[in-house]
C-alpha cells in the first residue's frame, strides 16, 4: 500500500459521503461533525471488509448509528448505499482483499439490514411514546386487560369516572366492574373479539362504582395485536355518559307519557299494545275509548287550570278504578282517554264497565269551592289478540266512540261490525264525492213543490221547484239529495257545493224564464250547514241574483233548523237580513228540534219544511199521537203567516193527509219526482 495516497482517497469518499447525506439529516448539524461521523463509520466498513473471513455485523451497526444520529430522511440510505457501493471496490487499501466485490455487497447488505431495523425499533418507540401520551392524557377512560379479562393498567380518567385507584383495578376481573346483568353479555362479547367473529364493539353497560353506587359508561373495545398479529390484549375505552343517559331516559319518558297527566300517551299505548298482541296471541282484551262530555264548558267557563285539575283528577280516578285488572290507562288528546284491559275472570262486562266509570266521574271533585264533575261517552271493542292488529283495533274503538257521541251524553257502544262497515263504507262514498263532483256526476236536478191549499187559486199548480243534488254513482246508483248533503258536510266540498248549488240554480232559473217568461216559479236552494251560518251569504246571494238579473223574490233558501236553535249568531243574523232584502227563507228538517215553534215566531221566516221522518211517521200511524198533534200544530204554524210545506209525500194517502191537515204545499214522488233541468219546461207547460 502505498501511504501517502491512502488518506486522500479516503477523504474524498468522505466528502462525496458528506454530499450525499448532508441535505437527508433530521435537524441541520454542522459539515465538521458530519465528516467526523462518516469518517469513523467508513474506517468500520473498511476495516470489516479486510477481515477474513467477513464478518458485515459492524457494517449494521453503522446503518443503526446513521439512523441515531439521524440520516433518516428519505434518500439517505439510497445515496449511501450508491455512494460506497461505487467507491469501496477503488480504494487501495482493498485492493488485497479477495472476492471484494461480493464482500461489498453484503457489507452493504448488513447496513441496510441495520439501518431498516434502527428506523423500526425507533418507529416502535415513537408509537409507544404517542400510545402513553394518549393513553394517559385522554379524557375518556383507558383499560389495558389480557384476553382472560384481567386488567393490567388503567389510566386517570377512568378512575375519575369509576372512583377506582389504579392499584385497586390493577389484575381485577374487568367484567366484575359491571351490573350483573351487562357481565355475561360483556363477556361473550370480548370472547367474540379474540375469535376473531368482531373487530370491536360497542355497548352502554351499568358500571359499579368505588363510592358503591353505579353509572352508565359508553364502552368502545377493541383488540391490541402483538408482532405476528396475534391477539394480546383487550383495550377498552369507557365513557362517562350518565347525564346524557339521565336526559335520554327524560326525553323518552316525556316523549312517551302526558306531561299533564302522567299517563301513558298515544304512542306509548300503541306500543304496548303492539307487543302485547305479539306476546299474548290468546289473549282476550277489551279497549275502551272514552270521550269526556262539555269539557269545553269547564274549560272556556272556568278557565285551563280548572280543565287541567278535571283531566288529572279523571287520570286518576281511571287508574284507580282498573287498579285490580291487567289494565294500561292512557291519555289520547284532550279530553279523550282509553284503557286497555286484559280479561280474566273478574273483569265486568261492557255494560258493567260503562257504568262504573260514570258512576266514578259523576262524583265531583272541588278546586276553589266549585265542584267539578262531568260524563262520558265511551266505545267499547273486545277482541282476542290473534285477531287483529294494533291500527284496526284503535280505529274499531274510534268509530264505535264517534258511533256512541251521536246516540247523546254519557252514552256507551259496543263495537258493531255491520255498523262499522257500514260507517266505513259511507265515509268511502264521502271521500269519492269531491272528485265525482268534479267529473260531473253530481248534477242538480229540480222537484216541483205543489199547492196542497184546495182553496187556493193555484192549487194544484207548482208553485216552487226546489233544487236538488243528485249523483249518479256508477256502482251505488243514484245518491239522493239528503245522502248528498250529508256526504258534502264530512268533507271539504261543503265549502263550495253550497255557493256552486245557489249559482247554478239562479243560472237555470234565467235560462227557464227567458224560454217561458214569468211564469216560471222561483226556485228553492236548501242551504248547507256551513253557508248558512257564513257571515258572507248576504254577498254570495246577491253575487249570484246580480249574475243572473234575478229579483231577490225569485228564490227561496231552505236553512237547517237546527243551526238556527243551536243559536249561531250568524245564521240567525242571516235570516233577518235575507228578510229585509226579500229574500224568502224556509226552515228545513223542521219538527224535530224543541224550541221550533218558537222560531216561526220570532224570526222573519216564509216557510217551515217538515222534516221526513216525522212525515213518514204522522201519515203512515193513525193511531200514533204524532198525528194528533201534527193535526193541531198545522194551523198554529198557519196562523202565525207562516206557510207549511211537507217533504217526501210518497204516496197518495199522504198528500190527501196533509192536505186535510192545512199543509200549504208539498214535494214528493206521488205528487211529481225530480226532474233533469231539461224536463221542466215541458214539466211547466
Amino acid at each position: 500500500m502505498s501511504g501517502p495516497a491512502q488518506p486522500v482517497l479516503r477523504a474524498e469518499l468522505v466528502h462525496a459521503w458528506l454530499d450525499a447525506v448532508s441535505p437527508t439529516a433530521e435537524v441541520p448539524v454542522t459539515a465538521r461533525w458530519v465528516e467526523e461521523c462518516l469518517r469513523e463509520a467508513l474506517s468500520r466498513l473498511i476495516d470489516a471488509l479486510a477481515q477474513e473471513p467477513l464478518h458485515p455485523e459492524p457494517a449494521a451497526d453503522v446503518g443503526a448509528e446513521l439512523v441515531a444520529r439521524g440520516f433518516t430522511g428519505e434518500q439517505s440510505l439510497g445515496r449511501t448505499v450508491e455512494i460506497l457501493g461505487h467507491a469501496l471496490p477503488g480504494l487501495p487499501e482493498l485492493r488485497t482483499v479477495e472476492g471484494l466485490a461480493g464482500k461489498v455487497v453484503s457489507v452493504l447488505a448488513a447496513l441496510a439490514s441495520g439501518y431498516a431495523a434502527a428506523l423500526r425499533r425507533r418507529a416502535l418507540a415513537e408509537r409507544e411514546t404517542w400510545f402513553r401520551e394518549v393513553f394517559n392524557s385522554a379524557p375518556v377512560g383507558m383499560v389495558i386487560s389480557r384476553l382472560d379479562g384481567t386488567v393490567t393498567e388503567t389510566n386517570g380518567s377512568l378512575a375519575e369516572i369509576l372512583h377506582y385507584s389504579p392499584a385497586e383495578l390493577t389484575d381485577h376481573d374487568l367484567c366484575e366492574l359491571f351490573h350483573p346483568d351487562d357481565a355475561a353479555p360483556l363477556r361473550s362479547a370480548y370472547q367474540a373479539l379474540v375469535e376473531g367473529k368482531r373487530e370491536r364493539f360497542q355497548r352502554r353497560a351499568k358500571a359499579l362504582t368505588g363510592r358503591g353506587d353505579t353509572t352508565w359508561v359508553a364502552l368502545t373495545v377493541s383488540v391490541l395485536r402483538n408482532a405476528v398479529g396475534n391477539p394480546a390484549h383487550h383495550i377498552t375505552m369507557v365513557e362517562d355518559v350518565a347525564d346524557q343517559q339521565l336526559l335520554e331516559q327524560r326525553v323518552r319518558h316525556q316523549s312517551l307519557h302526558d306531561l299533564l297527566t302522567g299517563l301513558p300517551n298515544r304512542l306509548h299505548f300503541a306500543i304496548h299494545l303492539e307487543a302485547l298482541l305479539e306476546r299474548e296471541r290468546s289473549a282476550a282484551l277489551m279497549l275502551c275509548k272514552i270521550d269526556l262530555d262539555c269539557f269545553g264548558v269547564v274549560n272556556e267557563g272556568l278557565g285551563v287550570g280548572f280543565g287541567d285539575f278535571l283531566l288529572r283528577s279523571v287520570a286518576a280516578r281511571l287508574q284507580a278504578l282498573f287498579a285490580g285488572e291487567h289494565a294500561f290507562v292512557a291519555r289520547f288528546d284532550d279530553d279523550e282517554f282509553a284503557i286497555l284491559i286484559e280479561e280474566s275472570p273478574r273483569t265486568p262486562n261492557a255494560a258493567t264497565l260503562a257504568a262504573r266509570i260514570n258512576a266514578e266521574l259523576s262524583e265531583p271533585v272541588y278546586l276553589a269551592g266549585r265542584g267539578l264533575a262531568v260524563s262520558a261517552c265511551m266505545g267499547i271493542v273486545r277482541r282476542t289478540a290473534g285477531e287483529t292488529d294494533t291500527k284496526e283495533l284503535i280505529r274499531a274503538a274510534d268509530a264505535t266512540l264517534h258511533r256512541a257521541r251521536r246516540t247523546g251524553r254519557g252514552q256507551w257502544d259496543l263495537y258493531d261490525p255491520l255498523a262499522d262497515a257500514e260507517q266505513r263504507a259511507r265515509y268511502a262514498l264521502a271521500i269519492a264525492m269531491p272528485k265525482a263532483w268534479e267529473n260531473g256526476q253530481v248534477t242538480l236536478c229540480y222537484q216541483p213543490l205543489i199547492r196542497l191549499d184546495p182553496t187556493a187559486a193555484d192549487a194544484g199548480r207548482t208553485v216552487a221547484l226546489a233544487a236538488l243534488l243528485r249523483w249518479e254513482h256508477p256502482e251505488r246508483g243514484v245518491v239522493a239529495h239528503e245522502d248528498c248533503l250529508a256526504l258534502a258536510e264530512q268533507t271539504g266540498l261543503v265549502l263550495t257545493i253550497g255557493r256552486w248549488m245557489l249559482r247554478q240554480a239562479c243560472e237555470q232559473l234565467r235560462s227557464w224564464r227567458d224560454q217561458l217568461g214569468a211564469a216560471v216559479p222561483p226556485v228553492r236552494v236548501d242551504l248547507t250547514t256551513y253557508l248558512t251560518q257564513d257571515p258572507d251569504l248576504v254577498a254570495v246571494v246577491r253575487g249570484a241574483l246580480t249574475e243572473s238579473q234575478l229579483r231577490p223574490e225569485d228564490i227561496q233558501l231552505g236553512m237547517p233548523v237546527e243551526v238556527i236553535v243551536a243559536g249561531h249568531g250568524d245564521a240567525v243574523d242571516n235570516v233577518g237580513t235575507l228578510a229585509d232584502i226579500g229574500v224568502r227563507t224556509v226552515l228545513t228538517r223542521y219538527g224535530q228540534a224543541v224550541g221550533n215553534l218558537v222560531l216561526v215566531e220570532s224570526l222573519p221566516v216564509q216557510g217551515v219544511e217538515l222534516a221526513g221522518p216525522l212525515v213518514h211517521t204522522v201519515a203512515q200511524q193513525p193511531d200514533s199521537v204524532m198525528r194528533a198533534a201534527w193535526a193541531g200544530m198545522v194551523p198554529l204554524i198557519r196562523r202565525t203567516g207562516t206557510a207549511v210545506v211537507v217533504a217526501g209525500v210518497d204516496d197518495p194517502a199522504q198528500a190527501t193527509w196533509w192536505r186535510n191537515a192545512g199543509a200549504d204545499s208539498a214535494r214528493g214522488a206521488a205528487l211529481a219526482p225530480p226532474a233533469a233541468p231539461w224536463d221542466i219546461p215541458a214539466l211547466l207547460r
